[in-house]
């Protein structure tokens, strides 16, 4: 594990293989182990780099009203711990609200992305007045229990999404995710809530995307939805639902999530057509 000071934050990153470049963001109170799966085949093709982001895992958390938990700023410390570490071009992913910075990194950015990974997530969650009205009673449950306290149970209703069935066992990486809940502050967790809750859809602006995109969500994933709709607006992006997997394809199904990210990698690298839907 290594850290950056990029963008006035100390990130905590891990960069590992040869080739081409992949970027990979990770979700919303988890961190860079969230792909300790997939870190090694990855490397064996690719250059990877997975990273905390800020107020996650190892890197820094500043207070939490900090006006840096936003997603514009998110992306921007992608681009300098990318810059940091001399990456340009790359193949830019993440899940969940990684995916969220992924998608606007394309936006802001697209000179930069050779392919597009979007996994389990969502052009605009549209929470922030639900955020902001339960955020007192939040922040006093966080700051007095811990994150894990709050996000344990949350982990255990959310196995499933609506009414879709809920898988019958959870595997190792999704209980490896909850146990680390513990390491995160309180500071970091109401900082990144608030920058998820109150981003704006870009959901009008898909249209704006050239790269070669893979849309992943879990069968069960409560953004399945949110990934109908994106695949709508992206027709020539390729459509894999993970079936027996909740949000968090990644830990939830890891071999499929891994051989579908590389088949699509291998794919575009071939020059071969991407759209599509599958489940596997």
């Amino acid at each position: 594990m290594a850290t950056a000071k990029v963008n006035g934050i100390d990130l905590a990153y891990e960069l590992r293989g040869a080739g081409a470049p992949l970027v990979l963001a990770h979700g919303y109170t988890a961190s860079k182990e969230m792909y300790d799966a997939q870190l090694g085949p990855f490397a064996e093709r690719y250059r990877v780099l997975v990273y905390d982001s800020r107020g996650h895992g190892e890197s820094e958390a500043l207070p939490a009203d900090d006006p840096g938990y936003h997603l514009d700023t998110y992306v921007e410390d992608q681009l300098a711990l990318m810059r940091h570490v001399g990456i340009e071009q790359a193949y830019v992913g993440g899940l969940s609200m990684g995916g969220m910075i992924a998608l606007r990194f394309a936006l802001a950015h697209p000179e930069l992305v050779r392919a597009l990974l979007l996994c389990d997530t969502t052009a605009g969650m549209g929470t922030s007045g639900q955020w902001a009205a339960n955020h007192a009673a939040i922040e006093t449950l966080v700051r007095s229990k811990g994150v894990a306290a709050v996000m344990r149970n949350l982990y255990a209703q959310r196995a499933g999404g609506g009414d879709r069935p809920r898988p019958q066992q959870i595997p190792a990486g999704v209980l490896a995710h909850i146990e680390r809940l513990d390491q995160m502050s309180a500071d970091g967790f109401l900082g990144a809530g608030r920058a998820a809750a109150e981003q704006d859809s870009v959901l009008d602006r898909l249209g704006e995307i050239e790269a070669p995109t893979l849309i992943i969500t879990g069968e069960q994933d409560f953004f399945r939805d949110d990934s109908e709709r994106m695949k709508e607006r992206l027709p020539e992006a390729r459509f894999v639902v993970i079936k027996g997997a909740a949000h968090g394809t990644c830990v939830w199904r890891p071999e499929a999530f891994t051989a579908t990210v590389l088949d699509f990698l291998a794919d575009v690298e071939a020059g071969k057509p991407v759209a599509g839907r599958e489940e596997r």
